[in-house]
């Protein structure tokens, strides 16, 4: 691998014990000689990634022992040979390619357990044989190809997004449905019954770039994710899309207030979606908030809440109170980027959905919001509050720590004239917090 290799010979002396052949790397290799391959007819494991082959020897079909073919980063690579003899081939990795088509026989590899087929954006289609012969898939990726779609112009799903749905042995699925328009279901719950059997799954809706792979960094730990990327249109029922999902991403999206009502309207009859965990919203510039109010707490799971580039939202709970959360598991919050955030929390009087303790909050963090002057201006009880983080908010003079958080506070990060400004209680509650008190590398 990367050992610097320009060209193969043609004609090779037998190895028919070798096993494994790991080429990936050497970037001046431009052909496989079929001459080269043919010698290895034992290959078990072949490796090309990141060479600068246009295509492969038409004799790989014939490695009748082969279990695991890579691909990854071939971008001039631009067809595949045949794969019929391949049916003991159990891993096929063809990742940022130039193939616009899939191999003849590809839906005979009765054998594959894994398949990546992600950033091939040539690859216009996948023919309808194919997922069906693929009967002991347990693994596929096929984000990032942008030619490819399962929904039609209204944001029907495809027939053939269904079938990959119902591949028994699926256990993990990364799939960019390639839609502008947010996908319909009129039978959500079929596709909710389907991704259930799912223990991993990141459902891209809209069309994912590798530029966004800082934003992707960000939450490949989670298992069960939805991600909406770019979208402007919605469509009327994707409560299916929320259903068994852990964790719900919004990334430079448009009419997320209106897609908000749309889920709380549906309320009475969608319910809680009680698997939610994670929600992050980032660079959704036009929201102006929502109306309606559901009759439920919608995410009563919620632990984690991310916001960031919120330009419009003057307080965070305008964003929860419309949804009916409650907050009773929330342990994080980072709200950064809000120009017009004024407060974070909220308590409505005359409103029982969200409670004034939050019992489980462990993390706060603000950044760039110039004109937040308060976490709350009501007695917001944190007993459990171990991490304040604030930088760039330069009104906040106060964040409503109480004698009991001096035993529950670990550290609290900010720059020293914010903190010499901070406003308290009593000097007691500063004096016995200042040892946590860490000044902002970024000061």
């Amino acid at each position: 691998m990367n050992n610097q290799i320009r060209e193969l010979p043609n004609a090779v002396r037998g190895c028919p014990t070798v096993s494994t052949l790991l080429l990936q790397w050497n970037q001046e290799l431009e052909e496989i000689p079929d001459g080269f391959l043919a010698a290895f007819m034992s290959l078990k494991i072949l490796d090309l990634s990141g060479c600068y082959i246009k295509s492969l020897p038409s004799c790989l079909d014939r490695h009748v022992e082969l279990r695991a073919l890579v691909l990854v980063n071939c971008s001039s690579l631009e067809t595949l040979p045949s794969l019929w003899g391949l049916a003991k081939l159990q891993v096929l990795v063809c990742s940022g390619t130039g193939i616009s088509t899939l191999p003849q026989g590809m839906g005979k590899l009765t054998s594959l357990r894994h398949l990546d087929l992600s950033f091939n954006l040539n690859l216009e289609a996948i023919p309808a044989e194919v997922m069906p012969g693929l009967s002991k898939l347990e693994y596929l990726d096929m984000i990032g190809n942008k030619q490819l779609k399962f929904t039609g112009e209204r944001g029907e799903i495809s027939t053939q997004f269904k079938e990959i749905l119902s591949l028994d042995q699926l256990i993990t699925l990364f799939i960019g449905l390639g839609s502008s328009s947010c996908p319909v279901e009129t039978t959500s719950n079929t596709l909710v019954n389907r991704m259930k059997k799912l223990k991993k799954f990141k459902l891209f809706i809209g069309f994912i770039s590798r530029g966004a792979e800082a934003f992707l960094a960000v939450i490949r730990e989670s298992t069960r994710m939805v991600i909406f990327m770019d979208i402007h249109q919605w469509g009327e029922r994707i409560a299916w899309l929320f259903a068994n999902s852990t964790s719900i991403y919004f990334y430079r999206c448009k009419g997320l207030d209106t897609m908000f009502e749309k889920l709380i309207a549906s309320s009475d009859e969608v319910g809680s979606f009680d698997t939610v965990e994670i929600l992050h919203i980032l660079g959704c510039p036009d929201w102006i908030g929502v109306r309606s109010t559901a009759k439920c707490d919608m995410l009563p799971s919620l632990k984690y809440i991310y916001l960031d580039g919120l330009i419009h939202l003057s307080c965070f709970s305008d964003l929860a109170l419309p949804l009916g959360l409650k907050l009773s598991e929330l342990i994080f919050i980072s709200v950064q980027n809000c120009p017009q955030l004024e407060e974070l929390f909220k308590i409505d009087q005359n409103c029982s959905i969200m409670d004034v303790v939050f019992p489980n909050l462990k993390t706060i963090s603000l950044g760039n919001c110039p004109r937040l002057r308060s976490v709350s201006w009501q007695n917001v009880v944190c007993p459990h509050l171990e991490v304040v983080g604030v930088l760039n908010c330069p009104l906040l003079k106060k964040l409503n720590l109480t004698a009991q958080n001096v035993g529950t506070i670990k550290k609290i990060d900010g720059r020293q004239e914010w903190w010499d400004e901070l406003e308290w209680d009593n000097d007691d509650i500063k004096n016995n917090l200042h040892p946590c008190f860490t000044p902002s590398p970024w000061a």
